[in-house]
């Protein structure tokens, strides 16, 4: 798939799924913008993209912060003249906090912070690059959701909601903005390793988990013009994960 000419937006683009997918937009011909909260962290995945001879750009971006993220989205857009993808990859569960439990034992400070982050974080990003792709009619969107959002994980009640909220957006949104050729699509990962490393899995379908790049490979389809004719769908990658014991 070629996609060249155009400008990609990478939320949570410096390390795991969100590099993956920078690195994939990149090789497939997009002009990238990075952006992480650790601009050192969006930095190295852009000096990856130049040393292979694309295009890419790192901006410190912290999804809770809606000030800071208008600024950046107004910086990409200056530097690059236009965001055709955004991929709303930034996100996480109170394991980022260290503060994973059952909810019985959870604060209210944890899960309005999981909720921000995940759901919040994507309608800011999605809402300040929205404009410009209505006036220029054209556009796709692409969230990075979870398995936790079609059947939950224990000790992750807040980041299920949060998730199952992106998938819900996501369907609505594509709805609004369907007359303007805009897309919206929304994928959740199960078992992903945090490098390129694939190892057995007895919790799998496959018997292994899955690596960033393939997740990055369905982020490439959904951004390419192979995909024009699909928006409103959430799409399963977990190695057949959710599909319950296997031999059941």
């Amino acid at each position: 798939m070629k996609i060249e000419k155009k400008v990609a937006c990478i939320t949570g683009g410096g390390r795991g799924i969100g590099r993956a997918i920078s690195l994939r937009l990149a090789a497939a011909g997009m002009e990238v913008a990075v952006t992480d909260v650790s601009l050192e962290n969006a930095n190295k995945v852009v000096s990856e993209i130049l040393d292979a001879g694309g295009k890419a750009k790192g901006y410190q971006a912290d999804v809770l912060n809606s000030a800071e993220v208008k600024a950046v989205t107004a910086q990409v857009l200056q530097d690059f003249g236009q965001i055709d993808v955004l991929v709303n990859n930034a996100g996480g569960s109170a394991g980022l906090l260290n503060k994973l439990s059952n909810f019985k034992d959870t604060t209210e400070e944890i899960w309005s912070w999981v909720l921000d982050l995940n759901i919040n974080g994507t309608l800011r990003f999605t809402h300040a690059v929205l404009n410009q792709m209505v006036a220029r009619n054209t556009g796709k969107i692409i969230n990075i959701a979870s398995i936790a959002a079609e059947v939950g994980i224990v000790n992750r009640v807040d980041y299920s909601a949060a998730k199952g909220a992106v998938v819900s957006m996501s369907k609505a949104l594509a709805m609004e903005v369907g007359p303007h050729g805009i897309t919206v699509n929304c994928i959740s990962p199960g078992l992903i390793s945090r490098t390129e490393d694939i190892s057995p899995h007895p919790g799998t379908c496959l018997g292994r988990n899955g690596a960033p790049a393939e997740v990055a490979s369905l982020v490439a389809f959904l951004a390419s013009s192979e995909a024009d004719f699909i928006t409103g769908v959430n799409y399963t990658i977990d190695g057949g994960r959710t599909l319950g014991p296997k031999g059941a």
